[in-house]
């Protein structure tokens, strides 16, 4: 019954009801994540672009980076004991250039007599290896006898003609010039790094949102920049190292220029994986252009493998700790888009940066989900 003067009552729609709070408020929090997703995909594309093309910058900045890390603890121990920092800045960057100088100048000569020998290597294997080819000749001439078969009248088998064009030596000197004016910008960039670095790392880290836990930018920069000293310094210790060993026992193995070999293994080992296959493929064929024997000749590439292998997974892990343990997908995917974007250098750069990038999330917690997933 209704009663005079009250307003009809009316009952909803189903269709007109409003969704559940927390439905609308799922399907915002969907759109909210996906969103970020796709931009944080569209920010690494332009990033990976903007790397890409601006490589002969950014690549000597990046070299004068590492430098600044490696030499910060000389510049500071010098400038403790009171010397003008502008003065320990040149004395620490100009001892280094002067070793590497002398390192080029002495082994330059061996290196280009060992690359004129290189090519003879194949012929040279082919020779003292022959005892070894009789058990799989007979497979490799019914592969060859197979891939001919399969070949017959395939247009794309037709003999093609290259024309060989004039300018070898112009290409040469071009890349000669260029890499000379990357190495000078490498260097210029370090010294000034050197000078002004620590302040302008602490301006940068003044830029982001507010620490946690009252921390100072400055401490968090001081903190960013004594890591990744230890880790250079540590890992270029035991590269030296490795490449001393080296040397050592070729020399006594009897391997000419055992010197220039252990500064390539020295070098290579910051390639991580690809450095020291290449180093002990090298190896192995300049020991076939030197001992008279196959035997004699593979002792040179088995130790340099087993030095390499017990540098890898034994004194490296030692002298790095955990601090500094990533895991190796991450590593390998790591490298190889470095390796992709810039090329040798980049893959030299790899490791380095993938610890810069790991030390400087460490000290944000914010970023927890990138230090779990590369954190071993």
């Amino acid at each position: 019954m209704i009663q005079a003067g009250s307003p009809p009552r009316s009952t909803p729609s189903p269709r007109e009801s409003p969704p559940p709070p927390s439905t609308r408020d799922s399907s915002i929090t969907t759109h909210g994540r996906l969103k970020s997703r796709a931009l944080a995909f569209l920010v690494v594309l332009a990033v990976a672009a903007v790397l890409a093309t601006a490589r002969s910058l950014l690549l000597p900045l990046a070299f004068a980076l590492m430098l600044f890390f490696l030499l910060r603890p000389s510049v500071r121990w010098l400038t403790e004991r009171r010397i003008p920092r502008p003065l320990a800045s040149t004395m620490v960057l100009g001892g280094v250039l002067a070793v590497a100088v002398f390192a080029t100048a002495e082994l330059a000569s061996p290196a280009i007599s060992w690359a004129q020998r290189l090519p003879n290597a194949a012929r040279e294997i082919e020779i003292k290896s022959r005892h070894l080819r009789y058990p799989i000749e007979h497979v490799t001439r019914g592969v060859q006898a197979v891939t001919r078969l399969v070949e017959i009248g395939r247009p794309d088998t037709v003999p093609r003609v290259d024309v060989v064009r004039n300018g070898v030596m112009e290409g040469l000197v071009s890349h000669v010039v260029a890499g000379a004016v990357q190495v000078g910008l490498a260097v210029t960039a370090a010294f000034f790094l050197l000078l002004d670095g620590d302040a302008l790392l602490g301006r940068m880290f003044r830029m982001v949102p507010p620490l946690p836990g009252n921390r100072r930018a400055t401490a968090v920069a001081n903190e960013v920049g004594a890591k990744m000293s230890r880790y250079l310094g540590a890992v270029t210790l035991v590269n030296l190292g490795l490449g001393v060993v080296l040397a050592i026992a070729l020399a006594l193995l009897g391997m000419p220029n055992p010197w220039l070999w252990g500064l390539l293994a020295a070098v290579l080992t910051y390639v991580p994986y690809v450095g020291p296959a290449v180093g002990v493929g090298l190896v192995t064929l300049a020991a076939f252009t030197t001992f008279p024997t196959a035997g004699q000749a593979i002792v040179p590439g088995v130790v340099y493998f087993v030095l390499a292998a017990i540098e890898g997974n034994i004194v490296t892990p030692l002298v790095l700790g955990r601090t500094f343990s990533v895991r190796p997908l991450i590593l390998f995917v790591w490298f190889a888009a470095w390796a992709w974007l810039w090329s040798v250098p980049g893959a030299i750069l790899a490791t380095p940066m993938l610890m810069l990038f790991k030390v400087i999330c460490d000290e944000f917690p914010r970023l927890p989900v990138v230090t779990y997933l590369i954190r071993r």
